[in-house]
C-alpha cells in the first residue's frame, strides 16, 4: 500500500495528456475522461504546470466518496489506515490526481484485441486501448465474497489477540500468581472463604465501580471532543498506550525470560522496552506501515486483556456482563456518550479519537478486542475445552454483529451478542458438558 503514497506528493511535471480524469460518474464505478484536451507544450511556449489547490470542507467529503468507490473496487486494501485521508488534505489537483491512479491501475494493451474499457479510451493512441486491471478482492466480486473478506480481516486479528492471551494465561499467569497481587484496586477483595451470596454481592460492587469509571472517562472524551480540545486527547492517548506498552510490556517481558529462564541486565532491558515502546507510540499515532501498526494495536490489546484476566473470578463475569449492557446503552441510546462521540465525528467528516482497529469497511475499538479476550483468557484457566468453545462463541457473535451492521447501516456495539454467546457457552460447557466428558470418556464413551 505505500506505493500509492506518491499520490499526495504534489508534482511539478507538465501536464500535457489528454486522458485526465477528474471526477467519478453519479452511477458508475469510474472516472471519466474530459472531453477537451489539456494544451500541449510547445516550442514557444512552456508546458502549462499544475499548481497547489485548497480544497473546501464540501470538496474534501465528495472527494473522499469517490476515492473510497475508487478504492474498493481496484484495491480495497488502501481502505486501511489513514491514507485516503492523507491523500484528500494534499493539495494535488483532481486532474492529476485521477490520472496518476489510472496510471497505475489501468494498463494499456496493444497486442491482443480486448473491447476498451467505457469512458476510458484515448483518441490520440488509435491501436492501443485501455482496459481494466484484474484486481479483484480475493474470492470475487460478488457480495458474499466481498462480506467474507471483509469479514476474514477483522475475524484475524481479533483472534490473534485471544490466542496471544490464552497462551499467556497458561505462560505467565501461573508465575504471576506468586505474588497474589490484584491488577487493579478493587472495593471487594474475594477470598475463598466466602459465601456464594457475598462472592456475587461482591461482584457486582467491584463491576459497578468499573463500569462507572468507564462512563466517566467516555464522557470526559465527548467532552473534550465536542470542544475540540484535540491535543489534550492525543496527550491523553499517548500516555495512555506509552504505560501499556512501557511498563506492562516490561513485566511481560520479564515473566518471559522467567519462563524460559533467559538471563538479562538491565541495560539490555531497557534498550528493548525502549525501542519496542518507542515504536509502539510512533506507529499508532504518528505514522508507520499499516500492518506494524495492527501489530502494536493487537499486541496492546493482549497485555491489557491479560492483566484483566487475573481479576476474580466472580468479578471477572459479572463485570463481562456489565461491560456487555454498558455498551449497548452507550451505543444505541439517544444520551448514549459513544454515539455522541460517533455522531460528532460523522458531522465532522473526521476520524474516532482513540484507539481503533481499522481493517477495510469495519472499525472495531481495542475495548472490545480487550473483553472478547479476557473471556476467552478467564476460560482457558480451567481447560482446553472450555476455552475453546469460548472463542468459537465470540467469533460467532462478532460474525452476527457484522452481518447486522450490513441490515441496520449504523454503528452498533460489538461486545452484547459475543460476550452473551461467550457466557452461555462457558457455563454450559464447565457444568454440563464437562462432568459427562470425564465420567465416560475414561471408559471409551463418547457423545
Amino acid at each position: 500500500m505505500a506505493d500509492d503514497e506518491h499520490l499526495i506528493e504534489l508534482s511539478e511535471q507538465p501536464v500535457t495528456n489528454a486522458n485526465i480524469y477528474s471526477k467519478l460518474d453519479d452511477g458508475g464505478d469510474s472516472p471519466r475522461a474530459t472531453s477537451s484536451p489539456v494544451p500541449k507544450a510547445t516550442s514557444s511556449s512552456p508546458a502549462p504546470k499544475v499548481g497547489p489547490v485548497e480544497r473546501t470542507p464540501e470538496e474534501k467529503a465528495e472527494l473522499r466518496a469517490k476515492l473510497v468507490k475508487f478504492y474498493t473496487k481496484y484495491n480495497p486494501s488502501m481502505l486501511e489506515g489513514d491514507y485516503i485521508s492523507s491523500i484528500i488534505e494534499s493539495k494535488t489537483p483532481d486532474s492529476l490526481l485521477w490520472r496518476r491512479l489510472f496510471e497505475k491501475y489501468v494498463h494499456e494493451d496493444s497486442d491482443e484485441d480486448y473491447e476498451p474499457h467505457p469512458q476510458i479510451v484515448d483518441p490520440s493512441k488509435p491501436r492501443r486501448v485501455f482496459r481494466e486491471r484484474k484486481t479483484r478482492p480475493k474470492g470475487g466480486d460478488t457480495l458474499a465474497s466481498r462480506f467474507s473478506d471483509y469479514t476474514m480481516a477483522l475475524l484475524i486479528p481479533v483472534s490473534v489477540t485471544m490466542l496471544i492471551v490464552v497462551w499467556a494465561v497458561s505462560n505467565f499467569t501461573p508465575i504471576s500468581e506468586v505474588s497474589e497481587q490484584q491488577p487493579i484496586l478493587l472495593a471487594y477483595s474475594e477470598q475463598s472463604t466466602d459465601s456464594e451470596g457475598e462472592k456475587l454481592g461482591g461482584a457486582v460492587l467491584n463491576a459497578l465501580i468499573i463500569v462507572a469509571f468507564f462512563i466517566l472517562v467516555t464522557s470526559l472524551m465527548v467532552v473534550l471532543y465536542k470542544y475540540r480540545c484535540m491535543k489534550i486527547i492525543a496527550g491523553w492517548l499517548i500516555l495512555s498506550s506509552a504505560l501499556i506498552l512501557y511498563f506492562m510490556g516490561w513485566i511481560w517481558f520479564d515473566l518471559f525470560c522467567t519462563k524460559y529462564q533467559l538471563p538479562y541486565d538491565k541495560v539490555t532491558a531497557a534498550v528493548v522496552m525502549w525501542n519496542f515502546g518507542t515504536v509502539g507510540v510512533i506507529c499508532i499515532y504518528f505514522r508507520g506501515h499499516p500492518r506494524m501498526t495492527q501489530m502494536y494495536l493487537v499486541a496492546t490489546s493482549a497485555i491489557m486483556a491479560w492483566f484483566l484476566t487475573r481479576l476474580p473470578e466472580w468479578t471477572t463475569w459479572v463485570l463481562l456482563a456489565a461491560v456487555a449492557l454498558y455498551d449497548v446503552f452507550a451505543v444505541l441510546s439517544p444520551k448514549g456518550p459513544l454515539k455522541a462521540l460517533v455522531e460528532e465525528s460523522q458531522r465532522r467528516d473526521e476520524a474516532i479519537p482513540g484507539l481503533v482497529y481499522e481493517s477495510k469497511s469495519y472499525k472495531l475499538g481495542l475495548g472490545d478486542f480487550v473483553f472478547y479476550s479476557v473471556l476467552v483468557g478467564r476460560a482457558a484457566v480451567y481447560n482446553y475445552i472450555t476455552w475453546t468453545v469460548c472463542f468459537l462463541a465470540v467469533l460467532t457473535g462478532l460474525c452476527a454483529t457484522l452481518c447486522c451492521l450490513g441490515v441496520f447501516k449504523k454503528a452498533l456495539p460489538a461486545l452484547p451478542i459475543s460476550i452473551g454467546l461467550g457466557i452461555a457457552f462457558n457455563f454450559s460447557t464447565r457444568y454440563l458438558m464437562m462432568p459427562y466428558t470425564m465420567e465416560y470418556a475414561p471408559r471409551g464413551i463418547y457423545m
